[in-house]
């Protein structure tokens, strides 16, 4: 988890108490031109907000125009352990690419990653 540095992580805990008790969700992306990674904050579309999260084809495809998406980002509002679904095994594995978990209560970050 190189890419999730300090001010990655601070983002992303701001980005997760704002959209608390809803899941927030978004994308890490690095720019290869800048050398920069940045997150990219995205709706939440999920119709069950507090258990799911679902980011939308026009953020994903926006996204994708700023630079290579390295992982997606999600919050748990009420999990403290940090347990990852079949649903975000699913969104890492259908992408190739990392999932982070921001855990709000304990204040973790994990990581699945299907490869």
């Amino acid at each position: 988890m190189d890419y999730l540095t300090d001010k990655i992580k601070e983002k992303i805990t701001c980005h997760a108490i704002q959209e608390y008790p809803n899941e927030c969700c978004g994308i890490i992306i690095s720019n290869k031109k800048t050398n920069k990674t940045h997150v990219k904050k995205c709706k939440n579309i999920s119709e069950n907000k507090k258990n799911n999260f679902e980011i939308s084809a026009e953020e994903y495809l926006k996204a994708k125009g700023m630079g290579k998406i390295t992982a997606y980002y999600h919050s748990h509002p009420n999990d403290e352990v940090g347990i990852f679904s079949d649903a975000d095994k699913k969104v890492s594995a259908g992408h190739g690419i990392p999932l982070i978990m921001y855990c709000v209560k304990s204040k973790k970050f994990l990581e699945y990653n299907s490869k």
